[in-house]
């Protein structure tokens, strides 16, 4: 018996220790720019293959989510994590699954930047994405297998200019000139989570999803150009792809987005919700030394 409870203490004990990164770079991002985004060696958001993890052009307000598994409305910190962008390229050890990178996001935080935070509940005002009274406008997606290829950019004999981003919570999305002239976006596969987050990037207060629906969607989003007057291309693209607002001015009275969501057969309700918040008690602005 001695024997099996010093066994289970020692499993304890290992499984209580966080797992970290074997190795891991961080460097500041290049400016963000319509010229970087459609570079070969420019990487936005995150992508692990193997045991290499590699996160692209992403702020602390976007890894500190990442790392403990909520939202970025579930963060409360000092509004400059927004400011710097980071690239980091990390090594799995051997033996460790992938799904575990988020927490050893946790450790490389803690270390690198010297992350501190407590947990909350508090109760937000949300705008909750659900189905619409009408018929529902968008199609689930073809099996990834069968998916189109992505549209390459315009040019003679092909159809009307524009360009593809990839990297961030909405994968790959074809951005053209509207029909009303504004920005048409085009997501060949987003889950409704996904678009709930990347709608949020241009509201007063967050949006959850509470469509039910699951799977993978074909959605065209038509955003009118007054939503992003002034706006620089930096900011428009990181905010379509999900990565972060750069603290734009949000749409607060809600109607350019509300529309646009109406018109997929979908729209928005107004609930109080409680969250789960990781509240930011220190965190350094640059990480030390590699």
């Amino acid at each position: 018996m001695m024997h099996l409870l010093f066994a289970l203490i020692v499993w304890f004990g290992q499984t209580a220790v966080p797992p970290t990164f074997e190795i891991a770079s961080i460097k500041e991002a290049l400016p963000l720019s319509i010229e970087n985004v459609q570079a070969t060696t420019f990487h936005m958001g995150m992508r692990i293959n193997g045991s290499g993890a590699d996160y692209g052009f992403m702020s602390l307000a976007d890894l500190i989510p990442y790392a403990y598994r909520l939202k970025r409305h579930q963060l409360s910190g000092p509004a400059w994590m927004n400011d710097t962008r980071w690239d980091i390229l990390a090594k799995i050890p051997a033996g460790q699954p992938a799904d575990r990178a988020p927490e050893m996001m946790q450790s490389l935080l803690a270390e690198r930047f010297k992350l501190a935070i407590h947990r909350e509940n508090r109760e937000q005002s949300v705008y909750a994405l659900v189905i619409g009274n009408g018929r529902l406008k968008i199609k689930e997606a073809a099996a990834e297998e069968e998916a189109p290829a992505t549209p390459t950019p315009a040019g003679p004999g092909r159809a009307a200019p524009g360009f593809s981003v990839s990297g961030g919570a909405t994968g790959t999305v074809r951005v053209t000139p509207g029909p009303n002239g504004g920005m048409q976006l085009q997501m060949s596969r987003i889950t409704m989570t996904a678009l709930a987050d990347m709608l949020m990037q241009f509201m007063d207060r967050p949006i959850v999803d509470a469509t039910e629906l699951k799977g993978n969607y074909q959605v065209t989003l038509d955003l009118p150009m007054d939503l992003m007057v002034g706006m620089p291309a930096a900011q428009k693209l990181t905010a379509i792809l999900g990565l972060g607002s750069f603290g734009m001015t949000p749409d607060t009275s809600g109607a350019a987005i509300s529309q646009a969501v109406k018109d997929l057969g979908l729209d928005l309700k107004s609930r109080k919700v409680p969250f789960e918040t990781i509240i930011v008690d220190h965190v350094e602005k640059t990480p030390t030394a590699n």
